[in-house]
């Protein structure tokens, strides 16, 4: 026990050189400079480096991005009637969790019972026309009433690696 006391005893007794309080001063002094000029930077992007609409009828589309599939899906639903204001329809492909998948939202404004074919294509890669990924077509038909209820689409893009660019072809007749 007296042995331990000594050892202590002569520990605080020691100086500390005045070399190296300095030392760890510094460093902490450019620890914090570092750390209050530190600025990160978020960028978000869809990842298509563009969508081409081509549309003979009365309905509004729009590109909602590129995700990935979290649980698959299966059948695919490839039909839809567009429902009443405020109100959404899905048709998708089969969905295979961790595919990349593509979603793409109509609206259609003009009440009827015509059925519109909606051709959603997808390439990615290169060259004039990059490779293709999927090209499903659905039927969208026409609300009973005017609405602006919307119509979803999934399209599973059947794989879960990507070459960029992405692009999306949407045409509805």
């Amino acid at each position: 026990m007296s042995n331990l006391r000594a050892k202590i005893s002569r520990a605080t007794n020691k100086k500390v050189p005045v070399l190296a309080l300095v030392v760890v001063a510094m460093l902490g002094m450019v620890a914090g400079v570092l750390a209050t000029n530190l600025v990160v930077t978020t960028t978000s992007s869809t990842g298509e480096t563009g969508t081409y609409h081509t549309n003979s009828n009365s309905m509004t589309i729009t590109d909602g991005g590129l995700g990935v599939v979290a649980n698959s899906a299966s059948p695919a639903v490839l039909t839809a009637t567009f429902p009443a204001t405020g109100s959404n329809a899905n048709v998708t492909t089969v969905l295979t969790a961790g595919h990349w998948f593509d979603k793409v939202t109509f609206v259609d404004t003009v009440a009827g019972s015509t059925a519109h074919t909606a051709t959603i294509t997808v390439r990615n890669g290169t060259g004039p026309n990059g490779a293709p990924l999927a090209a499903p077509t659905f039927t969208l038909t026409d609300p009973t009433s005017v609405s602006t209820g919307t119509i979803t689409a999934y399209v599973d893009l059947g794989t879960n690696t990507l070459n960029s660019p992405i692009t999306v072809y949407v045409n509805v007749s």
